[in-house]
């Protein structure tokens, strides 16, 4: 960490933390994730009343070459959590301030709790390893599947969440709203007309499935977005894309290929039929393979125009993290996965 980067967080935590004195930051660390955004995980140390303190702390800072990010509303993934931690029992990071005055940190931020445990990249050797014997053991596969089915019990009229964020109408609101925003981007970054894409698009209207319920949805929940320790599931990361909208986006995305590839195991630690039954039995709600498969075309297709965003994002200098250029490479292999699960 750059004395620059430490003094300005030093100075913005005696401002926020009354009658502190002694500050120090301690423990910085910068995680390798966090494609869209930049995050930062310390501890601040500090003195008062003749007492000394220490409380871990991470900050989400807004990366304005990250990836979609002209889709994202910044300030949407503080309130969101907001909501969200204050009103559930799920192992969430209770959010703090929400700072627009970029030139703190060279961005808006928002401050959370630090949440313990370490996160692991499913596709390497590391990460799965750790989720094969994860998988074995059976308790994290189990917990993975009782905080998603808890999510999705959660009254989010109840919690507050229709104030400010939109509540689908009708079974097919979500998904047509959806499309839309899919159509939208296909047409933002069309270099020449893909007619796998066109067709992706096209199927996707005539195959859309009514919404059983809604329910937040996270839309990014994969073993890569959770934090773990001594056995258990500790953290669940990386809200950005959440919304009110059809449980099964989240289901279908657990079960996607792109976060399993080769693995016969979802998310490189669950069975298949282990997390339906389950999944099934703790929400009441029937988990259909043709509504699965379709979310799965819908996913792809979603990854397909990721992958277009990075690549345009670092041509066009937005960003200089080679992983957006990696990504932007990575659109012919996307683009075949449509194609797969059309089949092609």
């Amino acid at each position: 960490m750059s004395e620059t980067t430490k003094q300005a967080l030093k100075s913005y935590f005696e401002s926020k933390l009354e009658g502190a004195v002694n500050l120090r930051i301690s423990d910085f660390k910068q995680p390798s994730a966090g494609w869209s955004d930049e995050a930062f995980i310390f501890n601040v140390n500090w003195e008062s009343d003749g007492e000394t303190h220490q409380k871990g702390f991470a900050i989400r800072k807004q990366n304005k070459g990250g990836l979609m990010r002209e889709n994202k509303n910044f300030y949407n993934q503080y309130n969101f959590l907001d909501i969200l931690s204050k009103n559930c029992d799920l192992p969430v990071p209770g959010v703090h301030w929400y700072e627009t005055d970029e030139s703190i940190l060279g961005g808006s931020f928002f401050v959370m709790d630090k949440l313990e445990g370490a996160a692991y990249v499913p596709w390497s050797k590391e990460g799965q390893q750790f989720l094969k014997q994860a998988h074995d053991d059976g308790h994290i596969p189990q917990q993975f599947v009782e905080l998603l089915a808890k999510l999705h019990l959660l009254d989010y009229q109840e919690a507050g969440f229709t104030k400010d964020f939109t509540e689908p109408v009708g079974p097919y609101g979500y998904i047509d709203s959806k499309i839309k925003g899919l159509e939208e981007m296909y047409n933002r970054y069309l270099i020449s007309p893909d007619p796998v894409m066109v067709d992706a698009l096209e199927w996707l209207k005539a195959n859309k499935p009514a919404a059983q319920r809604y329910s937040i949805v996270h839309n990014d929940y994969r073993t890569g977005n959770l934090l773990y320790k001594n056995n258990e599931i500790t953290g669940i990361l990386d809200w950005e894309a959440a919304e009110i909208g059809d449980p099964m986006a989240d289901v279908a995305y657990v079960c996607a290929k792109s976060n399993r590839m080769d693995s016969p195991l979802l998310c490189y630690l669950l069975d298949r039929d282990m997390f339906y039954e389950t999944y099934s039995k703790l929400t009441g709600l029937q988990v259909d393979e043709k509504v699965v498969h379709y979310y799965e075309v819908f996913h792809q297709v979603r990854f397909v125009l990721i992958s277009q965003s990075a690549g345009t994002s670092f041509a066009k200098g937005q960003t200089q993290d080679l992983r957006m250029a990696r990504q932007g490479y990575r659109w012919p292999l996307m683009r075949g996965m449509v194609a797969e699960l059309l089949g092609y």
